[in-house]
């Protein structure tokens, strides 16, 4: 499914208005990306277009800075974010700041800790799309889901979300930003996910679902039962690389066909840009322009 160019200046009002520049945001990534999916052998494949663009790439920061601000809920409506008034901006900026670093930020920072947070953001952007577009997520549609973590170091699973298809199902992420290497970063993620399958992460979705349980429609909060996982659940591999080191992502690969689930429920979603790097720093530069407030509202 593809979205439509915009061709109109949207504007961004600035950090007091973030709630309504988030809605802005999601409208624009909605209209301007492109999603086709396609099942091939051991999986299938989310190609997202469109995503280089500047549109799209300023959307994608304001989006980012709702993150690091928890304006996003798991119930994927957008709140206000929850500061003090007279220091809204600034306190924004300082959180922002902690989390991508200023501009003098080191590579191994970069490498570390920058670029898999904003992965892991993107990652769930992807995933809040679904709610205008169901070919974002085709297992069902998305009901709740999980904040972005700031700590990237955290070994949970990056994204858990629950969803209705035929019935309720979890879906489970990994964000992977390998930019040299997507064939360990597909490696990586499916090991991982392996895990659900072997019962080892029962305690953390559990959890998980604890969390969420009480953002769900009141409808499906007394659906949740048991390890309702096992019966309905999908896999969502995300991976970020270099357009250079791209690989054939509709490959049959061993690490994904291990995977229980049929090819339809396991959803690689691969993202490869020109200098993926250079995309990271022109996003994150973006997010510093917006909390800062200067030159008035950002639009392009």
């Amino acid at each position: 499914m593809s979205g439509s160019s915009r061709s109109s200046r949207v504007a961004y009002r600035g950090p007091t208005y973030l709630a309504q520049d988030i809605a802005t945001a999601i409208t624009v990534l909605a209209s301007c990306l492109t999603v086709e999916p396609a099942e091939f052998d051991s999986h299938t494949v989310l190609t997202i277009g469109e995503f280089d663009s500047p549109a799209a790439k300023l959307a994608t920061a304001v989006y980012l800075v709702g993150s690091v601000a928890q304006c996003v809920g798991a119930d994927l409506q957008i709140r206000s974010a929850l500061f003090d008034e007279t220091t809204l901006a600034r306190d924004i900026g300082a959180d922002v700041v902690s989390v991508i670093g200023d501009t003098s930020a080191d590579l191994d920072f970069k490498i570390m800790q920058r670029d898999p947070w904003v992965w892991e953001a993107i990652s769930h952007l992807l995933i809040h799309l679904a709610q205008a577009n169901a070919a974002y997520h085709p297992s069902g549609e998305i009901l709740v889901k999980t904040q972005v973590k700031f700590d990237v170091h955290d070994h949970g699973l990056d994204i858990v979300a629950i969803y209705l298809g035929d019935e309720l199902g979890i879906t489970a992420g990994e964000c992977k930003a390998y930019l040299d290497d997507p064939a360990r970063a597909i490696t990586d993620a499916s090991n991982r996910l392996k895990e659900i399958d072997d019962n080892l992460r029962d305690m953390e979705l559990r959890a998980a679902v604890n969390q969420l349980r009480p953002s769900l429609p009141a409808k499906h909060r007394e659906s949740i039962g048991g390890t309702f996982w096992r019966q309905e659940r999908s896999y969502f591999p995300f991976v970020c690389c270099d357009d250079a080191k791209a690989v054939d992502w509709k490959r049959s690969r061993s690490t994904l066909r291990a995977l229980t689930l049929p090819a339809a429920k396991k959803l690689l979603v691969p993202l490869s840009l020109t200098d993926a790097r250079k995309v990271f720093d022109e996003i994150c530069d973006l997010m510093r322009v917006y909390v800062s407030g200067s030159g008035g509202p950002t639009n392009v």
